[in-house]
C-alpha cells in the first residue's frame, strides 16, 4: 500500500504492482524497469508496456510518484 501524505491519498497494490512499483524507483530509468520485468514474467511485451504505463500514470497523477528525467554522463560532475 502507497500513501500520499500531503493528500491522504493512498493506492493498493497487488505482487506484480509492487515489483512494477519497486523496479520503478530503483532502476536507473523506466526502460531498465521494463525491460527487467520482461525478464521476470512470462508475458506479451505489449500487455507489459500498456500495464505498467497506466500504473505510473496513476500513481503520478495521484502524487504517488513522481517521473524525472535521467541525468546524461555528461551531466554528472565527477567525484
Amino acid at each position: 500500500m502507497l500513501l500520499n501524505l500531503s493528500s491522504e491519498k493512498y493506492f493498493g497494490l497487488d505482487e506484480t504492482g509492487t515489483r512494477m512499483w519497486q523496479l520503478a524507483t530503483t532502476s536507473p530509468n523506466i526502460d531498465a524497469a521494463y525491460q527487467e520485468l520482461l525478464a521476470e514474467y512470462d508475458v506479451a511485451p505489449e500487455l507489459l508496456h500498456d500495464n505498467l504505463t497506466k500504473l505510473l500514470i496513476e500513481l503520478v497523477e495521484n502524487g504517488l510518484l513522481e517521473v524525472r528525467p535521467t541525468e546524461s554522463a555528461d551531466d554528472v560532475a565527477p567525484t
